[in-house]
C-alpha cells in the first residue's frame, strides 16, 4: 500500500505547483487595467457599459473573471439602466492564458435583471442599444492591450462564447400606452458550444411568466439544438421545442426546426421553418387569460393545432402547405402575412363539416329555461337568513324605510345600460384577403352544403365579394359591405334564396308543433343599416325583402273554409258539411315585406287558393313576437272549389271579404285567422243597402236625404 500513499503525495505536490503557477500568474496579471477599454469597446456599438465593482479572480469551479454590480444602459440615456448584474464571471481558457492572454469560454450572469419600456409614444427603451448594435459590425469584438516592454508578444481578450449560463434572472415588460405589464422570473439558461461557425449546441432555458392578462403563473421550457452562422449572420435550430404549462391544466408545445440567415448587414433576414404548435386541452387558456366563453357545446374548444411551413423574409411571409385543427374539424391551405406600411393578411382554407352553432352563445331561451330549472341552495339559504334577519325585533326595518329601500332599488334597476360602442378603431389598420370553403356547415341552425365566403378588408372596409352555399335544394347567394372607417359605422347587404325548401327552413328557424310550412320558395333582401353600438344597428336596419313561390302549404290554416264561412255569415246560409283539411295550399305566393328594426311591415300578399284570389298586408313585432294580417278573400267563379261552397249571389264574386290572422308566434292554431266583423258588417251594410234600393228605388235616396235633413234641424246643426 506503500505506492498508493507515494502516488497520493506526488499528486498533491504537482497540485500544488500548478496552484502556485496559476496564482502567480493571477497576481502578475492586473485584469481591472482592460476595466477602461471594455467600457470604450461598448460604446462603439451603443452601449453604456458600467463597472462599478472591481474585476477579480476566481479559481474554483474555473479559472476565471468576475465582474460585480454590472449596469448596461443606452449610450445616449446612460441612466436609464436596461441591464443590470449582481455578478458576471467569466470562465477563461487556462493555456492561453499561461501565455499571459484572456480568452473567455464561458459566461455565467448572476440574478440579472432586464428591464424593458415602452413609453406613451409606442417607444421600446431597447431600440437605442439594437439600433447601433445594427449599425456595427457583427464579428466578435477584439480588446488589444498596450505591450508590455517585457513581453514581445501583443496581448488579447477574446469574447467569443463557448458557454452561457444565467441564474435567477428577471425580465420585467411595461407599456405606458396600456397600463400592461409582464414578468419573466427565475429564469435560467444553459447554453453550451455558442462560437459562431462552430458545431450546433444545446440549448435550455425555464422561467416563469406572469402578467396583467394572465390569471396564473405559466411556467416555460425551452429545449434546442441550434448553431450561430459566421458573423452571426444566421441561426439554425435543429430542432427547437417550446412547452408551456400552468396550474390550471392548460398546456402548449411548440415544434420550430429551420434556419433564420441573412448574406450581409445591408440584407433582410429569410426565413425557412417547420412550425407544429398544439394546445391541447384548449378551453384552460381561455380561462387562463380571462377569456369567458359560454358556448352551446361544452365539447367544442378542446383542441388546436397548428402545421405550417413557413418561408420569406420579415416583410412578407408564406404559410405553404398550412394545416389547421380546431377539435374534429382539419382545415388546410395557404397564408401570407404582410409586414409593410399596413399589416395584411392573406388566407385560403378548406374544410369538412363544421358545426358553427357548438361555438355560439347559449339562446337566451336556454339560459332562461337553465335558470328557472336549476336550483340553488345558496340562494334559498341566504333567503331564510334575511327573512330571519327581517323578523328580528332589533334588525327589523321601519315600513317607510323598508319601501325606500324597494323604491330605489326599482330606480336603479329600471335605469338602462349604455350599449357598448363597436370596436372601429380596432376594425381599420390592416388589409385581408380571406377565402374559406367547407364541405358542410351548420350555422343558425340551417344545414349549408358546399358553403364559401370571400372577404376582403381595406383599412376598415369590410366588403363580403361572394357568400354562397347550396340549402336545402335550393342556392343561397349574397354580398355586402360594412364600413368601420367613419365616426358611424354603415352596413349593406344583398342576396336572395332561389327554389330552397322552405319547410326545412321554417324547422330549422321557427320550429313549431302548430305550423307547418312546406313548398319551395325563393327569397330576395335588400338591407343597409349605420350606428355606433351593436343596439343601433339593429334599431336603424331598414331592408326590402321579395318572397315568391309556385306552390305552398300552411297548417294548420284552412283559409278555403275561412271563406266559406264569410259567405255564410254574410248571406246567413249554412256552412257546408264536409270534413275541412287543416291545410291550405297556395299557388304563385308573392309578398313584398318592409324591416324597419324589430318591425317588420308585410306591405303586399298575392295568392291563389283554388279558385280564391288573396290580398292583404300586415305586422310582425320580431320584439313583441307577435303577428297581425289583414287579408281579402275575392272568389273567381261561383265555387271556391270543387267539393267547397258554392255562391249564387254574383256580387260577392271578385269580391275581396276581409279575413284577420292575429297572435303570438306560441300560440297559433286553427282559430287564429277569422273573419274580420267590423269590415264584414259594413260589407253586410252595403249589400242591405243595395237590396233596399233595388227594391224601392230612388224613395230609399229620398227617405234617407228626409231624415238627414230632420236630425240637423233637431240639434240646430
Amino acid at each position: 500500500m506503500a505506492w498508493i500513499k507515494r502516488t497520493f503525495i506526488a499528486l498533491l505536490v504537482v497540485f500544488l505547483l500548478l496552484a502556485g503557477a496559476v496564482a502567480w500568474l493571477l497576481a502578475g496579471l492586473d485584469v481591472n487595467q482592460y476595466k477602461p477599454q471594455l467600457e470604450k469597446l461598448a460604446a462603439k456599438q451603443g452601449i453604456s457599459l458600467q463597472l462599478e465593482g472591481d474585476i477579480g479572480w476566481q479559481l474554483w469551479p474555473q479559472v476565471g473573471l468576475q465582474l460585480r454590480d454590472v449596469a448596461l444602459a443606452p449610450l445616449q440615456l446612460p441612466k436609464e439602466t436596461l441591464v443590470r448584474a449582481d455578478k458576471i464571471a467569466i470562465g477563461v481558457a487556462l493555456r492561453p492564458l499561461l501565455q499571459r492572454r484572456v480568452q473567455a469560454q464561458e459566461i455565467v450572469l448572476l440574478a440579472p435583471q432586464i428591464e424593458l419600456t415602452v413609453d406613451k409614444e409606442g417607444r421600446g427603451n431597447w431600440e437605442l442599444i439594437s439600433e447601433a448594435l445594427e449599425a456595427q459590425s457583427k464579428q466578435p469584438p477584439k480588446l488589444e492591450i498596450p505591450r508590455e516592454t517585457e513581453e514581445p508578444a501583443e496581448q488579447q481578450v477574446q469574447l467569443s462564447l463557448d458557454k452561457l449560463r444565467i441564474e435567477n434572472g428577471l425580465i420585467s415588460y411595461s407599456d405606458a400606452r396600456t397600463g400592461k405589464a409582464y414578468k419573466v422570473e427565475d429564469l435560467r439558461v444553459i447554453a453550451d458550444n455558442l462560437v459562431p461557425g462552430g458545431e450546433p449546441g444545446q440549448l435550455r432555458a425555464d422561467a416563469s411568466i406572469s402578467g396583467s392578462d394572465l390569471r396564473h403563473p405559466l411556467n416555460l421550457t425551452l429545449d434546442s439544438t441550434l448553431a450561430l452562422d459566421e458573423g452571426l449572420n444566421g441561426l439554425r435550430l435543429q430542432p427547437l421545442q417550446l412547452t408551456f404549462t400552468a396550474d390550471n391544466s392548460a398546456k402548449a408545445t411548440i415544434h420550430l426546426r429551420g434556419y433564420v440567415r441573412r448574406d450581409n448587414n445591408n440584407q433582410p433576414w429569410r426565413i425557412q421553418m417547420n412550425l407544429n404548435a398544439s394546445a391541447d386541452p384548449l378551453r384552460p387558456w381561455l380561462e387562463l387569460t380571462g377569456t369567458e366563453v359560454i358556448t352551446r357545446d361544452s365539447a367544442v374548444l378542446q383542441k388546436l393545432n397548428i402545421e405550417a411551413s413557413l418561408e420569406g423574409t420579415e416583410q412578407k411571409l408564406d404559410l405553404t402547405p398550412l394545416q389547421l385543427q380546431l377539435d374534429n374539424t382539419t382545415f388546410s391551405g395557404n397564408a401570407q402575412l404582410r409586414n409593410a406600411e399596413m399589416p395584411g393578411l392573406d388566407l385560403s382554407l378548406r374544410g369538412g363539416a363544421f358545426n358553427l352553432d357548438s361555438y355560439l352563445p347559449p339562446s337566451k331561451e336556454k339560459e332562461e329555461k337553465k335558470g328557472e330549472t336549476a336550483p340553488s341552495s345558496e340562494v334559498t339559504a341566504q333567503d331564510e337568513q334575511t327573512a330571519h334577519t327581517q323578523t328580528a325585533p332589533e334588525t327589523a326595518k321601519p315600513p317607510q324605510a323598508e319601501e325606500k329601500h324597494k323604491t330605489n332599488e326599482q330606480q336603479l334597476s329600471a335605469q338602462p345600460v349604455p350599449a357598448e360602442p363597436l370596436p372601429l378603431s380596432a376594425l381599420r389598420g390592416f388589409n385581408a384577403n380571406i377565402n374559406v370553403t367547407l364541405d358542410q356547415l351548420l350555422a343558425a341552425d340551417l344545414q349549408l352544403d358546399s358553403p364559401e365566403i370571400q372577404l376582403t378588408v381595406d383599412n376598415g372596409l369590410y366588403q363580403l365579394q361572394k357568400l354562397s352555399a347550396d340549402i336545402y335544394g335550393g342556392q343561397l347567394n349574397s354580398n355586402g359591405q360594412f364600413n368601420a372607417r367613419a365616426q358611424t359605422a354603415e352596413g349593406q347587404v344583398r342576396g336572395g334564396l332561389s327554389n330552397v325548401d322552405i319547410g326545412k327552413v321554417q324547422k330549422a328557424l321557427f320550429p313549431s308543433e302548430k305550423v307547418q310550412v312546406a313548398g319551395e320558395a325563393s327569397v330576395n333582401w335588400d338591407g343597409r343599416t349605420k350606428g355606433k353600438t351593436s343596439e343601433d344597428l339593429q334599431k336603424n336596419l331598414v331592408a326590402a325583402v321579395n318572397i315568391s313561390s309556385k306552390e305552398l302549404s300552411i297548417a294548420p290554416f284552412n283559409l278555403e273554409k275561412s271563406m266559406c264561412q264569410l259567405f255564410s255569415y254574410a248571406e246567413n246560409t249554412p256552412l257546408p258539411d264536409r270534413d275541412w283539411p287543416a291545410q291550405t295550399g297556395l299557388q304563385d305566393v308573392r309578398a313584398t315585406i318592409a324591416v324597419k328594426g324589430d318591425e317588420v311591415k308585410v306591405t303586399e300578399i298575392l295568392a291563389g287558393i283554388e279558385n280564391i284570389a288573396m290580398t292583404g298586408d300586415g305586422e310582425i313585432d320580431l320584439q313583441k313576437q307577435d303577428f297581425d294580417f289583414a287579408l281579402g278573400l275575392a272568389l273567381v267563379g261561383e265555387s271556391t272549389s270543387a267539393d267547397g261552397c258554392t255562391v249564387r249571389n254574383k256580387r260577392w264574386r271578385n269580391r275581396p271579404l276581409p279575413l284577420r290572422c292575429k297572435g303570438d308566434f306560441d300560440d297559433v292554431g286553427p282559430g287564429t285567422c277569422k273573419p274580420d266583423s267590423r269590415r264584414l258588417d259594413d260589407l253586410v251594410r252595403e249589400e242591405l243597402k243595395y237590396k233596399a234600393k233595388k227594391k224601392y228605388g230612388d224613395k230609399v235616396e229620398e227617405k234617407v236625404d228626409e231624415l238627414k235633413e230632420k236630425l240637423k234641424n233637431l240639434f240646430g246643426r
